[in-house]
């Protein structure tokens, strides 16, 4: 018995100084960011939302933590294996933060900073973008930029899921180390500077005139949408680092045309955002600050961590190949 004792102590030891050679960046971002969101619920008032929100946190937490053990542990053996439960104990975690929000944001129970982001546009600017833009307030206006608003998700989809499966590399590297960093700082910010924006906040004359696509955006944020996530806008980081990300790569296909692609719909959702009221200037602006962050970030950590698993480096390479 005390010989299995032994064996198992030595087994543990072993899987953890494998797991901390092996560690990546974002493998520190990712365990950091569900601690912080679990610590913060844990520390909340008792609440319906914050014993949901428990739960949520405490499992993304232990999901995300085991897939890092198992893979940067190689407690699986199977590279392909391997890969593919890394790939979906990093990732699906950290989607499924943005639905925790729902209900971890008000069982903070915070203090709305609507007003103040409001008065910091005011400042800059003498108003803020939805007031003015209610000149436009007009049908075809509408549809066109609620249709580009709800095309965020396809963004989204269309530039993540393919390359976490498919790519590998440089490429890869760069662009989910800065997608990590843009919806763990921005989650996290969240819980900072909470709020619920214009049409929330403000009178306006008018009610926005859309049709199918302007109910298409209602119905997905007032079904699926966190209600307090404004600061910053990820409408903006997203879209914008993934221009930045593609214009990096414009000598490489397929973003020799994407990158203008994309930059073309990112304009269009960045002014969706603010036209639809749902954010203040301040936010956009930080929207594309951490956009900026994080694409820089990304090639810097991209540079330092290329060369794991080459020549006399040992340790795992950040994504092992399906």
């Amino acid at each position: 018995m005390l010989e299995l004792t032994r064996s198992v102590a030595e087994r543990a030891r072993s899987v953890a100084g494998v797991t901390a050679q092996n560690l990546a960046f974002q493998d520190v971002v990712a365990l950091a960011f569900h601690a912080y969101v679990f610590l913060r619920v844990s520390l909340a008032p008792d609440s319906p939302d914050a014993i949901v929100a428990r739960r949520i946190t405490l499992a993304l937490l232990v999901v995300t933590a085991c897939a890092i053990i198992l893979s940067r542990g190689e407690v699986i053996q199977g590279q392909r294996a391997r890969a593919l439960t890394y790939r979906l104990g990093l990732f699906l975690p950290m989607v499924f933060s943005y639905f925790e929000m729902r209900v971890l944001l008000p069982a903070l129970q915070p203090e709305l900073m609507d007003y103040r982001l409001y008065a910091i546009d005011l400042w800059l600017l003498g108003t803020t973008p939805s007031v003015w833009l209610e000149a436009w307030n007009t049908r075809p206006v509408v549809e066109w930029l609620s249709f580009y608003y709800y095309g965020y998700f396809l963004v989204l989809i269309l530039m993540l899921i393919p390359a976490l499966f498919l790519e590998t590399g440089r490429r890869l590297q760069e662009l989910m180390v800065g997608a990590l960093v843009v919806v763990a700082a921005g989650h996290f910010l969240y819980t900072i500077v909470p709020g619920a924006g214009p049409f929330a906040t403000i009178s306006f004359d008018e009610p926005l005139h859309g049709g199918f696509w302007w109910n298409q955006v209602r119905v997905t944020v007032e079904t699926a949408g966190a209600q307090l996530d404004i600061f910053p806008s990820l409408h903006t980081a997203f879209p914008a680092y993934f221009t930045l990300y593609a214009y990096g790569h414009r000598h490489e296909r397929p973003f020799s045309w994407a990158w203008f692609v994309l930059a073309l719909v990112a304009f269009n959702i960045i002014a969706a955002t603010m036209f639809l009221r749902w954010h203040w200037f301040i936010d956009v602006a930080a929207g594309l600050l951490l956009a900026f962050a994080a694409r820089r970030l990304s090639v810097v950590v991209a540079e330092r961590e290329s060369h794991r698993g080459e020549h006399y480096d040992m340790r795992q390479p950040v994504w092992e190949e399906l």
